[in-house]
């Protein structure tokens, strides 16, 4: 009788056991962003970059001048581009697909340059963040133009964008929906100047991957590594 008393508490245990198991599969996982195209001098943390090189969190992208790099996110973005003369860092890339809606994390800081970016429509409780030293953009299925100025241009959709003063320190925020840029200058938001060029990516509300190659060469700059030239396959050329 003992025995079968027993039974029930070692159900529960297990029960709860498993629970706990099951849990721990559900954790958010970390994501990744693949190198899909480059342009001129960029590093990957320290190394030159290249085409199919994967960007782990916390790694820093780096361009020169007349540089791009483009990377694919997959569930984290899908798509950003870094623009020249930028630093852009992957503070978090994580994912939870675990439920009915996959929730993601993501979390670029960019203190130098330009970065533009497609978002694919997320689910409530993800969060898509783009820092600069004086702003926080939160980014729900937008095109995007991001200057470490501090400038936020909202191509589709609409993005929060907090402001923090850099003399009183003061935060304050606004709401920048399709066609209009947060100008720090103001601070405030206005409309997109008429002849400001548009990010590729995401502008007919499908995600549009960076084509890879062919890839195009500039001149070596200070604290980046010299790229190869480009083979010439017509040698009397």
């Amino acid at each position: 009788m003992k025995m079968f008393g027993s039974f029930p508490q070692w159900v529960s245990v297990c029960a709860i056991a498993g629970f706990s198991s099951v849990a721990g599969l559900a954790a958010p996982q970390t994501g990744s962003a693949k190198v899909t195209a480059v342009t001129g001098n960029v590093l990957l943390d320290t190394a030159a970059a290249k085409v199919g090189d994967i960007a782990q969190p916390n790694s820093s992208i780096t361009t020169g001048p007349e540089s791009k790099a483009s990377l694919y996110l997959g569930v984290n973005g899908p798509d950003v581009n870094v623009l020249d003369n930028s630093k852009l860092k992957l503070s978090e890339l994580t994912f939870d697909d675990s439920g009915a809606e996959t929730v993601i994390s993501t979390k670029l800081g960019l203190s130098d340059g330009t970065v533009e970016g497609y978002v694919k429509k997320t689910s409530k409780d993800s969060t898509y963040l783009v820092t600069t030293p004086t702003t926080t953009a939160a980014i729900r299925g937008t095109v995007y133009t991001i200057k470490a100025s501090g400038a936020v241009l909202i191509w589709e959709g609409c993005a929060d964008v907090g402001y923090r003063d850099p003399g009183s320190s003061r935060v304050s925020n606004f709401n920048v929906c399709a066609n209009q840029m947060f100008d720090p200058g103001v601070p405030g938001v206005v409309d997109i100047p008429a002849g400001t060029p548009k990010p590729s990516l995401g502008l007919t509300g499908q995600n549009q991957q960076p084509p890879v190659g062919p890839k195009s060469f500039v001149s070596p700059v200070k604290g980046l590594p010299a790229a190869s030239p480009a083979p010439n396959n017509n040698p009397g050329t």
